[in-house]
């Protein structure tokens, strides 16, 4: 049953029912028969239905338990249970069926055409009712090791990084623009794999100005325009459209024109014209420019996203990563020794001077998302020589293991950082797999990239030698 459910844990549901007793009833009843093994024997225990009474108040015991060593029916009268080895029932949902065969789609991505690799396997809409499974081909054409959700989120988050670049107007909040090469098909695709994300991993591009996607989602603006429209332009125009709304005596007219200009205004600018101008630019630029988009991701999202506004402001918000968010996901065993101690408090100081990018980049070194998608970071410690002392991530499991030979902070910090800057995080090739003694030539120089186990990368400069 585990193999057929592909579940870690799978939960049995059992409820009763009164029975109805009619007035011809037969001597004929329904035996359940339960198998048992102890030991080296089974036992088959045939329970008959009326060995369990019921009323309209609840299940009472029969008179008689049938007890086995593994298996027992009917409470333990005057026996205290231990409540720490029964799992109580929390309203979770019922466990689905195992997914067939059929409903399982592959796709293919290769790590350097991620961006358009995806467009073409969503723009199949049948993908929508599938569930996914990804394989990357890394850049020497040899499939990555890795598999499961890790591989699933790390491949969105490299989507959305490169649409951002790609696709996007703006500067801390995004808004797509229109290409002469992008039809509505591509559109929709892009429409498909925001709604694909948000399904299996709650992933949310969260980039994306808010007013834009309360148009996509409810064909209305809820949030502040002009809040979202100063974090749209760039951070000079931006100090000018502040000191404009704060004192507008004081700001440079020549400025001001000159930013309003390039939106294109055309009213007279005042005092008291201001914030109705920065309304309607924020409008033109946030919802009115990407129209074309928005109506072909409303096709897509339409009744598939049970969000609310302000649940969509919420998801918004705890999808952003805080360095408090990210060190409390943090979990330690209860066991660790000093110096494992003192490797965790490394690693939380470690965090707190994050700033946001190479926060976002240590998140999706851990899950394979940049954003918080996840509840948990398990950090396990692993015995390592100085030679092979690196971070590795397992982004399926999120599993960060650490050495826990670290002398100080700085070298902690220093090594750390070497591998969120390399931007080149592979999946499970040895390190013995490269042996250091005959690595390949490149002028003057040899370099070598060693990848641990799914994400950790060590990088070496030597000197050339035969």
């Amino acid at each position: 049953m585990y193999e057929t459910a592909w579940l870690t844990m799978l939960r049995f549901y059992v409820a009763t029912k009164p029975k109805e007793h009619d007035d011809d009833t037969s001597e004929t009843s329904e035996v359940i028969l339960v198998s048992a093994s102890g030991g080296s024997e089974i036992t088959t225990v045939e329970l008959q239905l009326g060995d369990v009474m019921v009323d309209f108040d609840g299940v009472q015991p029969a008179l008689e338990m049938s007890v086995i060593s593994e298996v027992t029916f009917g409470p333990h009268l005057g026996v205290e249970e231990d409540p720490e080895d029964t799992l109580i029932y929390e309203g979770f949902p019922m466990p689905t069926s195992p997914v067939h065969p059929d409903d399982v789609i592959t796709v293919t991505v290769h790590h350097a055409n991620t961006f358009h690799d995806m467009i073409t396997a969503f723009s199949d809409a049948e993908i929508l009712n599938k569930a996914l499974n990804v394989i990357r081909i890394l850049p020497d054409n040899k499939e990555e090791a890795g598999s499961g959700s890790g591989v699933l989120r790390d491949v969105l988050s490299c989507f959305w990084h490169e649409f951002y670049e790609r696709c996007t107007l703006g500067r801390t909040v995004k808004v797509p623009f229109l290409c002469h090469d992008f039809p509505a098909a591509t559109w929709k695709a892009i429409g498909r794999i925001l709604l694909k994300g948000y399904q299996d991993c709650q992933y949310l591009p969260n980039k994306l100005a808010l007013p834009f996607l309360e148009q996509v989602l409810f064909d209305n603006v809820y949030s502040d325009l002009k809040a979202h429209f100063l974090q749209f332009v760039s951070s000079q125009e931006r100090d000018v459209l502040m000191q404009a709304m704060s004192d507008f005596a004081t700001v440079d007219s020549d400025d001001l024109v000159e930013v309003l200009d390039s939106y294109g205004c055309r009213r007279r600018i005042t005092a008291e014209t201001l914030p109705t101008i920065l309304d309607e630019i924020a409008h033109k630029e946030l919802v009115q420019t990407p129209k074309f988009v928005i109506d072909c991701w409303t096709e897509i999202t339409n009744n598939h996203l049970s969000l609310s506004p302000e649940a969509l402001t919420k998801l918004f918000s705890d999808l952003q990563p805080t360095t408090k968010k990210v060190c409390k996901l943090l979990k330690f065993a209860l066991d660790l020794t000093p110096k494992q101690k003192e490797v965790g408090n490394h690693l939380k100081r470690f965090i707190r001077e994050l700033d946001e990018s190479k926060l976002q980049k240590f998140l999706r070194f851990c899950t394979g998302s940049d954003l918080v998608v996840t509840d948990s970071i398990y950090v396990e410690f692993e015995e390592m020589t100085e030679f092979t002392r690196r971070p590795i991530g397992h982004t399926c499991g999120k599993i960060l293991q650490l050495a826990d030979s670290f002398e100080n902070f700085p070298d902690f910090r220093s090594e750390f950082n070497a591998v969120l800057e390399s931007n080149v995080w592979l999946q499970q090739v040895d390190l013995l797999e490269h042996p250091i003694h005959s690595p390949p030539s490149v002028d003057n120089t040899v370099q070598t990239q060693f990848h641990r186990k799914e994400t950790g990368l060590w990088e070496y400069t030597l000197p050339h030698t035969k």
